[in-house]
Order: structure tokens, then C-alpha cells, then sequence
């Protein structure tokens, strides 16, 4: 799990949700959800064909082409579909789980950008199901939140105000979640050495993340 600061401008969001508010973008997100989640999806979806939804999508795209931290966790080789959800008051998406292809794309990788402000709306937090329990995360607008496709997940009812956020799907070059966090953690501490102007006081960082992935190596490895 990795979130993601600054996807987007904070100028460019709230021009975003201005254009957002029009209601005849929507049309009911059940419409949209596989058999198990249709009884689960409680939500409006931007439709994929209106300009307005395309411009919001292709910048959401761009954002995270142009960031870097995306980039080195993800390794990227195609970003799927990405979808516009609205919640209002009541509305919520049950515990579900993403399909292993969604539109002919392996999903390696699921990312929630958080596109209204996070005081203007109450609930609507993403909760992640791990083998310690559920973890709820809400972010500021602009910010994304990237998780493991495989992973159980819900969006908590919103109690009031509006929720606007856009999800999609990533295949990486690399499909195994183990070997892509090896390789940013590697890059990690690359990073940290060849800086210069930090170099002196992130070498013992640099050398502890190291040597951190070569035992994640030996654990991957050994017999």
C-alpha cells in the first residue's frame, strides 16, 4: 500500500468538482458492478462517454504518469479503466474484491484519488482487509491511495456531505507484489546514495534498507 501526495493540483481538484457537481453526468454504479458487488455497490458513476468525465479521467492519467513515487512502486505497463465515484449521504460500496481482468487488463494494482476536500464530507474512508484486521484511510483531495488488486476492500458509508473520487486499475511490468516492493525498496536506498547533497547523512538509511532487501532476497531464495 502506498499514498500518493499531489497527484493532482490542488487548482486543478476544485475545478474538477465544480464541473462534477452536474448531476446529469451520473447514472447508478450498480449498473457497472460485477454479480457479487452489484448488491453491494451503493453509488453514482460518472458516465465514461460525457467530455467533462474524459477530461477528469485523462488529467487523473496524466497525474500519475508524471509521478514519480507511482511510477517506481507500480512499474506501470498500462493504467486501465478509471471510473468517477460520487456517494452522498447513505451511500457506500460493501466489502468486495476486484476483478482479476477489467476490460481485457490484468489488475495488478487499484488506486483511489480522493478528488473532494476531506472536511466537506464525513465517512466515506477506503477500509482495506488484511490478516490483522480492517485499516480505514481517507486522504486530502488530490492524493491517491494505491493497494494490491487481491486485497479485500469497501468504501465506509458517508454519514454526510459528498464523496468524489475517481478508481482504476494498473498492470505492472512486474506481477508479483513481493518482487515489486523488493525493487522499490532497492531503488529507495539507490535513490538516498546518489544524492549528493544528502549523501553524508543517508548513507546509514541507505545501508539498513540494503541490507534489508538482500535478506528479503535471502528469505525469497534460500532453501
Amino acid at each position: 500500500m502506498l499514498c500518493l501526495e499531489n497527484v493532482l493540483a490542488e487548482s486543478l481538484v476544485r475545478a474538477f468538482v465544480t464541473v462534477l457537481d452536474d448531476m446529469s453526468l451520473y447514472e447508478l454504479g450498480a449498473r457497472t458492478a460485477g454479480k457479487t458487488a452489484r448488491e453491494r455497490k451503493q453509488n453514482l458513476q460518472a458516465i465514461p462517454d460525457k467530455p467533462e468525465v474524459q477530461r477528469v479521467v485523462s488529467a487523473v492519467r496524466d497525474g500519475l504518469k508524471q509521478h514519480s513515487l507511482f511510477q517506481r512502486f507500480a512499474i506501470p505497463a498500462r493504467i486501465g479503466r478509471v471510473t468517477i465515484s460520487r456517494c452522498e449521504a447513505g451511500m457506500s460500496y460493501g466489502t468486495h474484491y476486484d476483478n482479476a481482468f477489467i476490460e481485457g487488463i490484468r489488475t495488478d494494482l487499484s488506486f483511489t484519488l480522493f478528488l473532494s476536500s476531506a472536511e466537506t464530507y464525513e465517512g466515506g474512508e477506503v477500509e482495506l482487509q488484511s490478516s490483522m484486521g480492517a485499516q480505514s484511510i481517507k486522504l486530502p483531495s488530490g492524493c491517491a491511495l494505491v493497494y494490491p488488486s487481491d486485497q479485500l476492500h469497501a468504501v465506509r458509508p458517508v454519514l454526510s456531505g459528498i464523496r468524489l473520487a475517481t478508481v482504476g486499475w494498473v498492470r505492472s511490468r512486474v506481477r508479483s507484489s513481493v518482487h515489486r516492493q523488493l525493487l522499490f525498496d532497492l531503488t529507495q536506498a539507490t535513490d538516498l546514495i546518489s544524492n549528493p547533497e544528502t549523501l553524508d547523512e543517508s548513507m546509514d538509511t541507505a545501508a539498513t534498507q540494503l541490507k534489508f532487501v538482500r535478506n528479503n532476497l535471502l528469505r525469497l531464495w534460500a532453501e
